[in-house]
């Protein structure tokens, strides 16, 4: 948006901080937090140094104003001096704003735009006869940094130490000398902006680093309880054993998928299961087999049917596949498939062919769900009389004797 920069940068000046960007996703709940408080207080000086760049990059050059007013024969030298600082100022900012260097390390970036400012007006000091007009400029660079800059309070002490060399140099080179009375209020002023800015810039630090802990493990927090819930949503909805759907989940899927089929006039089909002689298996195998033998088929179910389709566990060893849009020819197609793939699985300690299905079939256009469900435990039931069969809604082939005597 056009308003992006702007925003950030008063939101910067306000709050030491940069805008959580659209949709973003909290913090990972499995890692530290002192690594996010140290990237959102890295991002936050970055974000302050571009303001305090800024504003130094625009106000150094207009301080010749003041030049003409105090100093008219130095105002033209001054100036030239002034746009000249600016030029490696901007460069600065610019590495600041858009490079990798400016994300990573932007406490230096903003001290060296500073040093420019510092040390030009250091040199200009050294030179002129208002000495405590100009030396009050550097207070300015020592305050913006102060209560401004988030970032370590080590980066006003730099600064401060580089300013007080470059008074100390302007003190001791200055052409005509400057004298005693203007060193001593000099010296007093920047001092008292040293304390003052130094305590400033430590209180602001550690209030910052204390607000961003507290905001990061909320957000923490905020996480890990999204994720319980999301995880509370889908066990809620899942099969311990299996992973399967549980009966919560085939029941809503079933109302919806057989609304819509109401609606559109498609097809729905449910194919249910069951394991034949389940009780056989876990007398023999134990209830740790017949899980293994659970775990199994419904693995064998998943990899069989369509991303569309929903594989169910009833309740027991009753399994279901729900098949939005399938008529009863796919429907008996997969089942038969089913079937016939079951009876060929084998898990540790099974013997060969012990596992097999019955499966009852159910299709239409426009049924209940009590009513879908019903005609497929129907034909379920009829498959379990002989066992490892599909019951289907089809009509069953008729045998070459009947062919033979049908009327023609």
């Amino acid at each position: 948006m056009p308003d992006t920069v702007p925003r950030r940068l008063v939101g910067a000046l306000l709050a030491g901080d940069l805008p959580a960007a659209d949709g973003a996703r909290g913090p990972d709940p499995d890692t530290g937090g002192e690594a996010e408080v140290a990237a959102a207080m890295q991002r936050r000086a970055r974000v302050s140094g571009l303001v305090i760049g800024l504003v130094a990059v625009i106000v150094f050059p207009a301080w010749s104003l003041l030049d003409f007013y105090l100093e008219p024969a130095l105002a033209s030298t001054f100036l030239l001096v002034r746009l000249l600082a600016d030029v490696p100022m901007v460069g600065v900012l610019w590495l600041l704003w858009r490079s990798d260097l400016g994300r990573r390390r932007p406490e230096l970036l903003t001290l060296v735009i500073l040093a420019f400012v510092q040390l030009s007006v250091c040199w200009m000091v050294a030179l002129v006869d208002n000495t405590e007009s100009y030396a009050a400029g550097l207070l300015l660079a020592i305050y913006g940094v102060g209560g401004i800059l988030a970032a370590p309070v080590r980066w006003s002490v730099a600064l401060v130490t580089l300013t007080w060399t470059g008074l100390a140099g302007a003190v001791l080179l200055a052409p005509r000398g400057i004298p005693h009375v203007d060193v001593v209020a000099v010296v007093f002023w920047l001092a008292t902006a040293t304390v003052v800015a130094t305590v400033t810039h430590a209180v602001r630090h550690t209030l910052g680093h204390s607000e961003l802990t507290t905001r990061v493990n909320l957000l923490r927090e905020r996480e890990r309880t999204r994720l319980l819930l999301d995880r509370l949503e889908r066990l809620s909805l899942e099969d311990p054993l299996t992973g399967l759907a549980n009966r919560r989940r085939w029941d809503v899927e079933l109302d919806v998928a057989c609304a819509e089929a109401g609606a559109s006039g498609q097809p729905v089909a449910v194919v249910v299961i069951d394991i034949d002689h389940f009780k056989q298996v876990n007398d023999r195998h134990g209830h740790a087999g017949g899980d293994a033998a659970l775990r199994e088929v419904a693995r064998l179910l998943i990899r069989r049917v369509r991303s569309g389709d929903l594989v169910a566990r009833l309740g027991g060893d009753e399994l279901a596949v729900l098949m939005p849009g399938s008529d009863a020819d796919r429907a008996v197609e997969l089942a038969e498939a089913l079937r016939v793939a079951v009876s060929g699985l084998v898990p540790p300690g099974f013997d060969p062919g012990e596992l097999t299905l019955s499966l009852g079939v159910a299709a239409g256009s426009g049924p209940t769900p009590t009513e879908l469900m019903h005609r497929a435990d129907e034909r379920l039931y009829a498959a379990k009389a002989t066992r490892n069969a599909v019951g289907t809604p089809l009509p069953r082939p008729r045998a070459p004797h009947e062919v033979a005597d049908a009327p023609r």
